[in-house]
């Protein structure tokens, strides 16, 4: 099973999530703009074009430091 979302994230915006559960998968692709995603105490930088993959059953946020607004896609992935 999985969901999947179009994210719009404005400049100095924020998006924390709990974690899914256990064994979730997230993956994110940026089509517009730079966000970070932080997994846990974990920090990566995104720019347009760029994706991630991460177990989604910690706490990640995705942050928009930039003066840009971003748009991206979120699945999530839920593993049985």
């Amino acid at each position: 099973m999985f969901e999947t979302y179009r994210i719009i994230v404005q400049p100095g915006g924020k998006l924390a999530a709990q974690p899914h559960l256990k064994g979730a998968e997230e993956f994110i692709t940026v089509f517009v703009g730079a966000v970070e995603i932080v997994v846990s105490n974990d920090r990566y930088r995104l720019e347009k074009g760029d994706s991630i993959r991460f177990c989604a059953d910690v706490p990640h946020a995705c942050l928009n430091p930039g003066a840009e607004t971003a748009e991206l896609s979120m699945l999530i992935y839920y593993n049985k």
